[in-house]
This record gives C-alpha cells, structure tokens and sequence, in this order.
C-alpha cells in the first residue's frame, strides 16, 4: 500500500458510522480520502471531511478498486453481503457489526485495545470490534482477571437503550414519549412494542445478541474458562448501555479495595466511588464502573456504564491508525 490511504465508512450517516468519522477525523492518520456510504433512504445526504463536504454513496456506486480499506457500521444483512465482496477485492476491513462471515476467508479476528490486540499483528485482512455489552464487560474482566480472580462464571444483565436501535431509535423513543404525555397515536417502530415508560424483554430474534457476546468475551479473553453469560433488556434511556455483570470465583479472592484499586488503574476503566450513573457515561472514553460488591461465597458483582457508539467507534479509529502507522496491512 501507499503512504496515503482511501477509507470507505459503510453506514456513514448512521449514529455509529458518524463516531467512526469523527475519530478518524480527530486522529494523524494517513487517510487522504474518505467515501460515505450509506442505504437508500440516506444516500445523497452530505457529511463532512476534514473541512469539506461531500455527498455519500450507495454501496452499488463505490469503485472497491480505489478504497484501500472499509469500515463497516451497517445492519447485519448490508455487512453479509458487502464484506465478502470487499476481502475478495483485496480491502482492509474493519467490521464493527459482529457479522458472521463465513465464505469470505478467514474469519476477522476480535479485538480491543488495553485487552487483546495480537491479532493485528497477523490479521487475515481486517478485524472485528465486540458489541456494546462485550466491549462495556472484557475490559472489567480483564481487570480483574489481572488481579489475581479465579472467575467461573459470568452473567451479565445488559440494560441496553434506544441508541441500540442506531440513529431511528432516540428518535422514535421521543416521538413516543411526546405521544404517550400528549395522548396521541405514535408507531412503536423500531422497537417490538413501546420503549417510552417501557422495559422491553429480549425475544427469540435477540437470540444471537447472546451467543455473540459469549463469542466475543472467549476470543478476548481466551484464558478466561468460564461461560458468559447475557440477558439483555431494553429501557427507555436515550443512549448507552448499562451492564450488571455477576461473577462467580473459586479460590482466595483480594480484598474490595485491592479490586477497586485493580479496576481503577486499567486504562479503559474509571471507578467512580459514590456509584456510576448512565448519564455521567455518555461521550466518555473509558467504562464508568462502580465499587465492586462482595458477596460472602466470594461472588463479585459490579456495575458498568459506557457510550458503547462513542467507544467502538474511537476504538475502531485507534485500531486503523495502528496498523497503519506499524504497516500491518
């Protein structure tokens, strides 16, 4: 490859592909040019590069001859068909989305800064990011796996938000919200009933949200022999997620404070004393989490809170800038 690099953000103008341009934006990276991708309803919308602006394409426009890498912030069924067209074609790809893509080569290593990152070094033509509840939960397990936690088991509750739904989910969780203090008639699209005032179950569709997070968690953290668990519920928050992760442990466990200490000082984890809260969590770049809770038979508990949208998308921009500039492609 060249000194320059032409990237390709597929779902540009969605509220995950907009934090992808931002943090490629926000770093030295040697992309000359960058190509907005985007669906039917969007393309044709304008986004902005570095000072200019430019209009976004579809998928069908792009010239895969002249984009030297992809990052692909799409829905599951766009990222299955556009990434093995991409790896055919010899493109870098960064895929964001958990896609399974089996048939395209070898299948994209997960990783994630200050966690697990020795994939770059021999990738198979890209990587993968893990989703919200994994990239909220491996940097705590890392944490304490580090100091010293023989962990057995893992079950996360994963409270997630209407920005799981992309950039139509706060929008409709406002129109609905509106509606339902105004006694008027709304759509509870894109979510399976009404979020506002609402919790919503996960359903039998939301089946390989699970399997993907236990997935994620073995390949990031492959000496970690315990199952991972997920029960995901979403609540009516605008944005971020809420993870409630109970580990069980088996041996001697360090003191609570040897643990808050450990959580503390991971770079990708700040301890808030007095409790996290969700809304304190949102444009940060690291994990809020709170004081680890013990139980007498050594369960741990604790509690997490991150703007995964703003994280992954940072993290995919670090990631990008680091094979780059190490010439890992």
């Amino acid at each position: 490859m060249g000194e320059t690099w032409t990237a390709a953000v597929y779902g540009a103008t969605g509220a995950l592909g907009k934090e992808v341009r931002v943090g490629l934006e926000g770093l030295e990276v040697a992309i000359e040019a960058l190509v907005g991708v985007a669906g039917v309803r969007t393309a044709g919308e304008v986004i902005s590069w570095r000072g200019d602006r430019r209009g976004v394409v579809a998928a069908a426009e792009v010239d895969l001859g002249a984009i030297d890498l992809a990052v692909i912030a799409t829905p599951a069924d766009v990222a299955r068909e556009q990434i093995p067209r991409l790896r055919e074609r010899g493109v870098l790809v960064i895929d964001l989305t958990g896609t399974c893509d089996a048939g395209s080569g070898e299948p994209l290593p997960v990783v994630w800064p200050h966690v697990a990152t020795d994939a770059l070094e021999h990738h198979p033509g890209g990587f993968a990011l893990p989703g919200a509840a994994a990239s909220t939960v491996a940097p705590v397990l890392h944490a304490l796996a580090h100091a010293g936690v023989d962990i057995t088991a893992i079950d996360v509750v994963e409270l997630a938000t209407a920005g799981d739904f992309g950039r139509p989910g706060p929008e409709a969780l406002s129109k609905q919200t509106v509606g339902l203090l105004s006694y008027s008639v709304f759509d509870a699209d894109p979510f399976r009933e009404p979020l506002a005032f609402n919790v919503l179950d996960a359903t039998a569709a939301d089946a390989p949200r699970a399997a993907r997070f236990a997935a994620e968690v073995g390949e990031l953290l492959p000496t970690l022999e315990a199952p991972a668990r997920l029960t995901t519920l979403f609540v009516p928050a605008f944005a971020g997620v809420a993870c409630v992760c109970t580990l069980r442990t088996r041996g001697d466990v360090p003191e609570s404070a040897v643990l808050d200490a450990a959580l503390d000082a991971h770079p990708d984890l700040e301890l808030i004393p007095d409790g996290a809260v969700l809304r304190d969590a949102m444009d940060a770049d690291g994990v809020h989490v709170s004081p680890i809770r013990r139980d007498a038979d050594g369960t741990l508990r604790v509690v997490a809170f991150a703007d995964p949208l703003h994280r992954i998308g940072q993290r995919a921009a670090i990631l990008v800038k680091h094979v780059l500039d190490e010439d890992l492609w």
